[in-house]
């Protein structure tokens, strides 16, 4: 009888125990890698407005003069390599071609007459020396060659007329956009003149001028900041592409630099304000971190970075102003000093006041 009571308590513990919820897994703590920031920065920022363009940008006119027919396109359609953008009119050119058509026939008309006029003369002279002269041979001759050359001249013409009657279509030498259109039906344009301008979709760039007392700290392959204010002063990164060696109005030196990420919006034409850093000082302090410990903050041009807090082992967010780009680390200014731990990869994972370890032992704070 004591058996079965015993037996019967332990039943009902066991059963008691399978109702209970098992205890929470421990929380993750994520393991992060981070520096010690020491290293001051050094130049200054500056600014200069200026507009995006496409890398790749053509003009495009007519190889003949003549009377616009008919235009097809418009700005802003796209257009595929080889599409007829415009026609001339076709019939003064149709015209030429049937003139120089007549010509040829004629030449070779005249080359025939005189053939036989040169054979017959050599003729003569081989059967009865006394019936001609060999100077009457030789001009015979002269006329027969002189006759060739006309209809090699004439065949010559007849090719460009129908070359200059195919170029009545201006076609689309590449697959692009069309920026701008200044030609309208019935206008009369001249060879050469810019009908379109076309540009083939991809990559854009931002085109400044840089005055003459900054161009020499101006360089090919320089990391550039490009802030579009038209859309939401978005920031994108990018490199001087094209630095010119001559300057133009105001003693101002062309510059452009080509925009590393692409964007339906980002347009031809825009407004756009480039960002480079230049030698000197800057206004404030400002440190060295690498650009992946940047966390941007949507639509502001300033970012956010974690900063590890060794008494809690938390990492505190931290809002930080870009100064500028130096290689691949970034010139930030604010409420950053030398000594300060900074989480330099996973910042998208990481959220304020989050625990988290560290990836490997870094050295203690110093004073800078």
């Amino acid at each position: 009888m004591l058996g079965k009571v015993v037996l019967g308590a332990v039943l009902a513990n066991a059963l008691a125990a399978c109702g209970e919820e098992p205890p929470p897994p421990p929380e993750r703590i994520r393991t992060v890698k981070t520096i010690v920031v020491f290293e001051r920065a050094s130049g200054h920022t500056r600014q200069f407005p200026g507009v995006i363009e496409p890398t790749d940008t053509s003009n495009i006119s007519f190889q003949v003069s003549g009377i616009v027919q008919e235009v097809r396109v418009n700005a802003g359609d796209a257009v595929d390599a080889g599409q007829v953008l415009a026609v001339l009119d076709r019939k003064p050119f149709e015209l030429d071609v049937t003139s120089a058509k007549a010509n040829l026939s004629r030449a070779q008309a005249l080359v025939e007459e005189a053939k036989s006029n040169y054979d017959r003369e050599r003729r003569i002279y081989a059967q009865d020396p006394g019936a001609t002269t060999e100077k009457s041979v030789e001009r015979a001759r002269a006329g027969y060659e002189s006759k060739r050359q006309s209809v090699s001249y004439a065949r010559a013409q007849l090719d460009l007329a129908r070359r200059d009657l195919e170029k009545t279509d201006l076609l689309a030498p590449f697959e692009g956009m069309v920026a701008a259109r200044d030609v309208e039906p019935f206008e009369e344009v001249h060879r050469g003149q810019a009908i379109f301008e076309l540009f083939a979709e991809g990559a854009m760039q931002v085109a400044v001028q840089i005055p003459e007392n900054m161009i020499e700290n101006v360089y090919v392959g320089q990391p550039a900041e490009i802030r579009l204010p038209t859309l939401g002063n978005r920031v994108l990164h990018g490199a001087v592409t094209e630095v010119s060696s001559a300057a133009r109005g105001a003693n101002a030196f062309p510059v452009k630099a080509t925009i590393g990420a692409s964007d339906s919006r980002i347009r031809p034409g825009i407004t756009a304000e480039l960002s480079l850093l230049l030698p000197g000082q800057f206004d404030q302090d400002s440190y060295l971190v690498p650009m992946t410990a940047l966390a941007p903050r949507e639509g502001e041009s300033s970012a956010y970075i974690f900063v590890f807090d060794q008494p809690s082992s938390t990492v505190h967010r931290i809002a930080v102003v870009s100064r500028g780009i130096v290689g691949d680390l970034a010139a930030i200014a604010g409420e950053i000093g030398p000594g300060d731990i900074v989480v330099v990869a996973g910042v998208s994972f990481l959220s304020d006041g989050q625990e988290v370890k560290l990836l490997e032992t870094v050295p203690p704070p110093s004073g800078g």
